[in-house]
């Protein structure tokens, strides 16, 4: 009966331990989800704060937007239009510009390239009338 009471004592104790256990972990558990829960609902209400911030600007931004727009369609952008008139007026004679730099240059080049062959044609005239010249005196 001792043995069976010292066998029973030890299976008792063994349950007492797996209940306490259990116990712990549940309770650790649920200091852990009611954290959990606890942050989300600040997240949630962070959020909510964010997205009426952003709704706001984004209606701010919106009424800027339309009162561009009407603004710009009452002088039916008359200053756009003007000044897209001067930017291909002003385009037209860079362009005529352009071309005539290029002509300009490529006739500078004939020009200096005809002035370098007439400067060593007449080196070497120079050189060979210097030459004779030497040759006649010695």
């Amino acid at each position: 009966m001792e043995l069976f009471l010292f066998i029973l004592s030890f299976i008792s104790g063994g349950v007492i331990l797996t209940v306490a256990f259990t116990t712990y972990l549940t309770t650790t558990t649920k200091t852990k989800q009611d954290k959990l829960a606890f942050l989300q609902d600040e997240l949630i209400k962070v959020q909510k704060q964010q997205f009426k911030d952003f709704d706001t600007q984004h209606s701010k931004v919106l009424s800027e937007l339309v009162d561009i727009r009407s603004r710009m369609e009452g002088d039916q952008y008359r200053d756009i239009a003007r000044t897209n008139q001067r930017i291909s007026n002003v385009d037209s004679k860079l362009d005529i510009l352009i071309s005539d730099v290029a002509k300009m240059n490529q006739e500078n080049r004939e020009i200096i390239g005809n002035i370098s062959n007439e400067i060593q044609n007449r080196i070497v005239t120079v050189e060979k009338l210097v030459g004779n010249e030497l040759k006649q005196n010695y």
